[in-house]
Formats: C-alpha cells, sequence, structure tokens
C-alpha cells in the first residue's frame, strides 16, 4: 500500500510537468519569456517559504564550503534550464519541447560513457538510436505552426535545457547526501530568483508586466499557478518523497509519461494538431528512452 502512494505521487508529479509545457505556451501569450521565469520564481518562494520555515528549518544549516555548489548549481537550473525552455517553447510546439527535455537522461547517459568511462550496453545504444531518430522524423517532418518548418533554434534552446540539467546533475550529487531535497530546492530558486531579477529589470518591460498582470484574465493566473505552485512546489515535493522511499532507478521510468501527458494536453487545451507522424515520433521517442535508460549507468 505504501508504494501504492509512492507511485501515485510519480503520477501526480508527472502529469503536472507534463501539462507545464503547455501552461507555458498560455503566458508566453501574454508575457515574455524572462518575465514568466521571474514570475513563477517569485510565486514559487511564496508557497516555499512557509513549508520550509515550518517543517523544515532544522535543515537550514549550510557549510561554507558548499557554498560554491549552491551558486552555481542555481546557474544551470533554474537560470539556464527556464532560459533554454522557455524560449524554445517561443518558437516551437509544447510537445516536441517536452520530447527534447526528456531526453537528458540519455544525455546524461552519454556523457557518463565518454567522460565517466561508465559502460553503455548495445540495448543502451539502440535506445539512444531510436529517440535520436523519433525527435528527428517530427522535426524533419510535418504539422508545425511556422507554416510547416521548424525552427532550428528553438530546438537548440530545447538541448541548452538538456545539457544545463546534465551539469545540474553532476553538481546536485555534492548536495544531496548532507541537505534536504526541500531545502536544496529553496535554495536554487532563491538564487535563480536573485540571477533573473536584473535580467528581468534589463529586458522585460516592467510596468508593462505588472499591468498585464494585475489586468490579467483567470486563464493567466490560473497557468501561473499551476507553474509555480504545483510544478516548482508541489510536484518537487512529491517526487522527492517517491525518491526517497522507492529510490531514483524506479522513479526515473516515470519520466517517460511527460510527453505523452504533454501530447494529450496539447491537443485538449492548445489545439495542437496530433498528426501520425507527431504519435509515431513520440512513441519511437518513449520506447528508446525505455531501452536507453534499462540497466544503464547514468549520471542523473
Amino acid at each position: 500500500m505504501k508504494n501504492s502512494f509512492n507511485y501515485l505521487f510519480l503520477l501526480i508529479s508527472m502529469t503536472i510537468w507534463g501539462s507545464s509545457f503547455v501552461f507555458t505556451k498560455i503566458v508566453l501569450e501574454q508575457l515574455d519569456p524572462v518575465a514568466v521565469i521571474w514570475i513563477r520564481l517569485v510565486l514559487s518562494l511564496i508557497c516555499f517559504y512557509p513549508i520550509i520555515l515550518g517543517g523544515y528549518r532544522k535543515h537550514l544549516a549550510f557549510k561554507k564550503s558548499d557554498l560554491k555548489y549552491f551558486l552555481l548549481l542555481a546557474v544551470f537550473e533554474p537560470f539556464l534550464y527556464f532560459l533554454g525552455e522557455n524560449f524554445s517553447l517561443v518558437y516551437l510546439p509544447a510537445t516536441l519541447v517536452s520530447l527534447i527535455i526528456a531526453t537528458i537522461p540519455i544525455v546524461s547517459a552519454v556523457v557518463a560513457f565518454l567522460f565517466l568511462k561508465e559502460k553503455l550496453s548495445g540495448i543502451n545504444f539502440f535506445g539512444i538510436f531510436l529517440s535520436a531518430t523519433g525527435i528527428g522524423l517530427i522535426i524533419l517532418t510535418g504539422d508545425h505552426h511556422d507554416g510547416g518548418e521548424i525552427h532550428l533554434g528553438g530546438v537548440a534552446l530545447g538541448f541548452l535545457s538538456v545539457v544545463s540539467t546534465v551539469f545540474y546533475a553532476a553538481i546536485l550529487k555534492r548536495l544531496v547526501n548532507n541537505y534536504h531535497p526541500l531545502i536544496i530546492i529553496g535554495a536554487q530558486n532563491t538564487l535563480g530568483c536573485l540571477y533573473f531579477t536584473p535580467v528581468f529589470l534589463w529586458f522585460s518591460d516592467v510596468p508593462a508586466v505588472f499591468q498585464t498582470l494585475a489586468s490579467g484574465s483567470y486563464e493567466l493566473w490560473f497557468s501561473l499557478i499551476i507553474l509555480a505552485v504545483l510544478g516548482s512546489v508541489v510536484a518537487f515535493l512529491l517526487y522527492s518523497i517517491a525518491i526517497k522511499n522507492i529510490g531514483v532507478g524506479k522513479s526515473n521510468v516515470f519520466i517517460n509519461l511527460i510527453p505523452v501527458v504533454t501530447l494529450f494536453f496539447s491537443f485538449f487545451i492548445l489545439n495542437e494538431k496530433i498528426g501520425f507522424v507527431k504519435i509515431l515520433g513520440t512513441a519511437i521517442v518513449i520506447a528508446g528512452l525505455i531501452f536507453a535508460e534499462k540497466k544503464s549507468k547514468q549520471i542523473v
């Protein structure tokens, strides 16, 4: 019964994260990408601090020697990760961005193979090939909103998020055994908010942003709350509980559900055209992810 709750927590987390690509697309129709990131982080911290100060105050002690790792952690995620993800969503369908992000475990495994000399089996290489084929199929054929042509810059930005997460995971390994996950998430979001504040003040039309928020529609605020409260707080909390109870390996298998959730929400909320090629490409990517992660050692 206990494991059933953990698996339920994982399903909820993946549903939230899969839908977040869609809700980000909605918000980006009214706010610029940097403003969306800054507002999301601010709202998430408003939710985070009562949780941390209420139940995890005793975990708040930090070692001075770890400060540099926390500072660097926040550079890769949320700073670079969200820049890549949000700007890629300006140019690409939500489904394609979620598929690119879903390749994080594969890129991690390849980096570990190339630089850490960790082994990959033949089935892992086959999975990597399958996933690359599926993404290539979606990129090179049909159904995109820019007259049928894909924006390669958007693809590159998506992979910026992927690479950022790989470096983030490598740094996280130094911290995860000494700090509670919520403390790490709270610290990285706080630092990320500090990093984004000057960028927001410089690049965004700040008065216009707050005017949009003041007169914002129900759809805008609902999407922002989903992203900040559910995406950056609840999903991480449930995911952390599941990892603690059933381990990283079993938990990460559920990441493969994210593109499926995004495909579903994109069809019903964004009215994205879901043709046969997109469904086939998504299925190939997910199959490749399963093969690529099978008994492989990863950084994450």
